[in-house]
């Protein structure tokens, strides 16, 4: 972000900055000055997958996130990866939303990611915990894993 941008009020459409925050206790919000770079581009692809799967369900189909933006030390806490994407607010844990089957919920997200124009570059899949990974670093090539 540049002194002359000004971060936008939300995230996205459907997702405010107190979501992408920390879930620490301290509650730290989601760094402004990655809010632009990170932060919008990665409401984005969400937005993406929430369009994709309410199209499917016919309905609005909310996306809950478990996890976005972490500090260090909340992420030592929780047993994140000592390199993990949500240090740097790239990467979302997203719940399978309520009434939509785990499947559904996964194909979505592939779709998504291999979409031509998408900036999601990692994925991993946690289906016996109803969540997955996803996140936007900063390589050319797409990975997808099930844990």
């Amino acid at each position: 972000m540049t002194e002359t941008e000004t971060p936008p009020r939300t995230p996205s459409l459907h997702f405010d900055w107190d979501e992408f925050g920390c879930h620490d206790y301290m509650h730290t919000p989601y760094p402004v000055d990655i809010r632009i770079d990170r932060g919008v581009r990665l409401a984005n692809e969400l937005e993406r997958v929430r369009a994709l799967l309410s199209s499917r369900l016919h309905r609005d189909c909310p996306l809950w996130l478990d996890s976005v933006y972490r500090t260090l030390a909340h992420n030592a806490f929780v047993g994140g990866r000592p390199r993990s994407q949500h240090l740097a607010g790239r990467a979302a844990d997203v719940r399978c939303p309520y009434g939509c089957m785990y499947g559904m919920f996964r194909n979505a997200i592939e779709v998504v990611a291999v979409e031509p124009d998408s900036l999601i570059r990692y994925v991993c899949f946690y289906p016996h915990q109803g969540f997955a990974h996803l996140d936007i670093r900063p390589t050319s090539r797409l990975v997808v894993e099930e844990a």
